[in-house]
């Protein structure tokens, strides 16, 4: 292959996109990476005025799922997803894709993707990913939901129960868990996986926040695209919401 590969990195969580640069730096000769986006609407400008040879996108971003960004482009990259999927749903994007990447990506894992890639950009057909991404989102099912999470306490790890957590925060590579009785506890999942995992009981609010709807005592207007959400802990703790979770948020408490 005599010209690099340009790539472009989707992927709303920045520790998660700043760990796949870091990956794709042992493949200088392979793979330039040219741009990032942390939304769907961002990407697809991004995407169609760059045009890149190969996505590395997320299934879930904040304002839509990955298979809506394919939809709306003016051409067809390759791409290799990165997601937190079950093993059904990786055997489906692997008919569709170059290949998948499950989170938190390995070394080897990526070799075997960029391999991949150079074999399909050596000639070989290039899948058809929107064509099917319909009927693919009903094959898709998600990890079951969990009812504990495992969290680090001083030296040791313990069990909470989700119902007493108040919300979830991101803060730089760390994803703190705030519970219902004050305590400020770390786990090692980011944002992104947890919003894969946990129940309806539970909304991505905005980039850094998941919160407990069950929590959730007062809804007040911020602007005119965000809300400030107040939480019935001790110190009715204030979350305001983002700018791009605001339909979602609308939606979710009817406001």
């Amino acid at each position: 292959m005599d010209k690099l590969l340009k790539a472009v990195i989707i992927d709303d969580e920045p520790p998660a996109r700043r760990m796949l640069k870091e990956l794709l730096a042992a493949h200088p000769t392979i793979i330039q990476i040219t741009g990032e986006a942390s939304n769907g609407h961002e990407a697809i400008s991004i995407i169609n005025t760059q045009r890149p040879d190969v996505l590395f996108l997320d299934i879930q971003l904040p304002d839509m799922l990955g298979f809506d960004i394919l939809s709306q482009l003016n051409y067809q990259p390759f791409v290799i997803f990165t997601t937190a999927y079950d093993e059904y749903a990786v055997k489906a994007f692997e008919t569709l894709s170059v290949d998948y990447l499950l989170k938190p990506i390995k070394d080897s894992r990526l070799q075997q993707a960029v391999n991949k890639l150079q074999q399909f950009t050596g000639g070989k057909s290039t899948p058809s990913v929107w064509s099917e991404f319909e009927d693919l989102l009903e094959k898709v099912k998600p990890r079951t939901e969990i009812k504990t999470l495992s969290v680090k306490k001083g030296n040791k790890f313990t069990l909470v129960q989700l119902a007493d957590v108040l919300y979830f925060e991101a803060y730089d590579k760390y994803t703190f868990v705030h519970m219902q009785n004050g305590e400020k506890l770390f786990c090692d999942h980011m944002l992104a996986i947890l919003s894969e995992r946990l129940s309806a009981d539970f909304i991505r609010v905005q980039k850094s926040y998941i919160v407990n709807k069950q929590k959730i005592v007062e809804i007040h207007k911020y602007s005119n695209n965000r809300f400030t959400l107040v939480l019935n802990n001790r110190d009715f703790t204030r979350i305001v919401t983002g700018p791009s979770y605001h339909e979602l948020v609308r939606e979710a408490f009817g406001v």
